[in-house]
């Protein structure tokens, strides 16, 4: 195998870039060839990701979800093999396919070159691996971005909390399964991974690899009870909650009243979509893991 690395040098607030530099004399001192390029703007991964799946056989992104998401973009279509030495904030697509969050044992699992087949998803044009927020949880994202001096859950759960300060439900239609629910939704996720926001077990059952997506359907509730369900969803265990209802499903169609934000793999896609269509591609992607 060949490898060609893609990193992200501002990814775990800068973290990126030292592991990065970290790769490059390991991976020479184990007299390994190897192709590395720094990312420079939004969207250059999914760049990189195009070029050295042309040329390479496994492609491995250095960087969190985000990063991961465009390497994906990047890839598919295309016969090379997905790596990755997580290094975001969340790291959940790395939970679910239990690749380690620390360096050494990352790198050794790339090495090993064991492979694994797992779902990949697709929200209108855009691929994700991990998962789709609607709702609240794209709000969260876009106050994220604005986020400078905290680090992994700490930025989340402060941007929950901010959010929650003005935030109102959205109404929405889903059509999926053959039936059709509409109400006021806090929010709803679409996993393909058990986690988002580095840890938040929004869907806890699902498996990467079944050819199914999880639905977590929130409806409306008072801000105590989100607050309460906001600790028991380290867990899992908002499901519990007769408000929540969980399904399992290969595509989903979310209408809306009024715009909608929705986030892709922890990344903001849009606050104004109208129309979101998600469908599932079963085995989509190779992974070493």
């Amino acid at each position: 195998m060949n490898y060609f690395f893609i990193v992200n040098p501002v990814s775990g607030r800068g973290r990126g870039k030292v592991l990065g530099e970290l790769l490059i004399d390991r991976l020479k001192r184990l007299s390994i060839d190897i192709e590395l390029y720094w990312t420079k703007r939004p969207g250059h991964a999914i760049e990189l990701a195009e070029q050295g799946g042309q040329s390479h056989t496994v492609v491995i992104a250095v960087g969190g979800d985000g990063t991961l998401n465009e390497v994906v973009n990047g890839l598919v279509g295309q016969q090379a093999v997905l790596g990755l030495i997580p290094v975001g904030s969340g790291n959940d697509f790395a939970r679910a396919v239990n690749i380690p969050f620390q360096f050494e044992l990352a790198l050794e699992v790339l090495l090993q070159g064991r492979k694994k087949f797992v779902d990949l998803g697709k929200a209108n044009e855009r691929y994700f691996h991990n998962g789709v927020g609607i709702g609240f949880d794209a709000w969260v994202v876009h106050t994220s971005l604005g986020v400078k001096r905290l680090r992994g859950n700490a930025i989340y759960l402060y941007s929950v909390l901010r959010t929650l300060m003005n935030y109102k439900p959205v109404h929405l239609e889903l059509n999926f399964n053959g039936s059709v629910k509409a109400d006021d939704y806090f929010m709803v996720t679409v996993g393909n991974g058990v986690s988002m926001g580095g840890g938040f077990y929004l869907t806890p059952d699902a498996e990467i690899n079944d050819g199914l997506f999880d639905l977590c359907l929130i409806q409306n509730m008072p801000v105590v009870s989100i607050l309460r369900n906001l600790i028991k969803v380290y867990s899992g265990k908002h499901k519990e909650d007769p408000r929540v209802e969980m399904h399992r499903t290969e595509k989903l169609t979310i209408t809306g009243r009024q715009p909608f934000a929705v986030h892709v793999d922890g990344e903001l896609l849009s606050l104004k979509v109208e129309k979101l269509e998600i469908e599932i591609i079963s085995r989509g992607l190779e992974v070493i893991c």
